[in-house]
């Protein structure tokens, strides 16, 4: 049985990973021989992540970032998917082994967060592009590096964003998960803070009357498509196929990718919009001969840190111990 804090430095450190809409939606529990992850449906996305493909990536988000704790720690880990349906969950079991090295990337879960703003006029280094496809462990990553490549991806952000601003129920939903100041989110820990996209402050339903009527699909897209243009690098993780194992392990692939991203010094964030729409995804991959189902594109670039995301207390994650 691994120490009741040892469970909870793993966790608090799991919980750091992103989230659709920053929603959460995981559940912790310790066995007799590690620690469990479990989906928590309550937090999906209906709307925006229907089939809770960017949920599974999550996930496997936060098992990549549990397995680099219990390594910091001390304890060898391994990592078993169990059930292929809404009853999955992640096990991670723990054994004790001092020979184990310390994984580099722990110093940088705390640092790493999904910055939006617009990044620097700066190209990324060769041997740091090199280093990131390093940490995909072969996992299929493709870069659109300059603005020649980058612009490629214009047509199908801008057409998925337009879709998804114009439906009604996408907006409310997004709309659920705003936080518009300060004393919400960190009342609710969770949802997309305002500040966290160099927003201004609102009052609830004064942000929502203003998210609903006056953002738009156009006004998005503007502002998509210039954080396109002050954008170094784009990568683009695709998977053979496009089932619940690809979801987690995408995500725990992106987690040491965004971790090696953070120790160089790069900012990243996420154009997800085009994985989202299917016709779009389908299109963009046939076009631009993607080795795969596109599953997430990450922008990347040099800027100066945001606000960061708040997190729900540890509580209300842990399903088995008592507080």
């Amino acid at each position: 049985m691994i120490p009741d804090d040892i469970f909870l430095k793993i966790v608090r450190r799991a919980i750091k990973v992103p989230s659709g809409h920053n929603t959460q939606p995981w559940l912790f529990a310790k066995e007799s021989n590690g620690l469990c992850i479990i989906p928590d449906f309550s937090r999906s996305l209906p709307v925006a992540d229907p089939e809770h493909r960017e949920l599974f990536i999550s996930l496997g988000c936060a098992a990549e970032t549990a397995m680099i704790a219990g390594g910091f720690y001390g304890y060898r880990t391994v990592l078993k998917i169990n059930g292929l349906s809404t009853d999955i969950s992640i096990k991670i079991s723990l054994q004790k082994d001092d020979t184990i090295e310390q994984p580099e990337l722990f110093s940088y879960i705390n640092v790493r967060q999904t910055t939006r703003n617009l990044y620097a006029d700066k190209p990324i280094l060769a041997e740091d592009i090199a280093a990131l496809k390093n940490a995909g462990g072969g996992y299929n990553i493709r870069f659109f590096i300059g603005q020649n490549e980058i612009q490629k991806l214009s047509p199908f952000i801008a057409e998925a964003n337009a879709i998804q601003m114009s439906n009604p129920k996408f907006k409310s939903e997004l709309i659920h998960w705003m936080r518009f100041n300060e004393k919400e989110a960190m009342h609710k820990g969770d949802g997309l803070y305002t500040a966290c996209s160099g927003l201004p402050s609102f009052g609830r339903v004064p942000g929502s009357f203003v998210l609903k009527n006056f953002v738009t699909a156009k006004s998005e897209n503007k502002r998509l498509l210039k954080q396109l243009e002050k954008t170094a690098a784009v990568a683009i993780f695709t998977t053979p196929g496009n089932e619940l194992e690809n979801w987690i392990q995408t995500g725990m692939v992106f987690q040491r990718f965004a971790l090696t991203a953070t120790k160089l010094g790069l900012n990243h964030s996420y154009i997800n919009s085009p994985c989202q729409i299917t016709q779009v995804r389908d299109r963009m991959m046939n076009d631009l001969g993607l080795d795969g189902f596109p599953q997430l594109l990450i922008r990347l670039g040099y800027s100066q840190k945001m606000h960061s995301s708040f997190r729900r207390r540890i509580h209300d994650v842990i399903l088995t111990l008592n507080y």
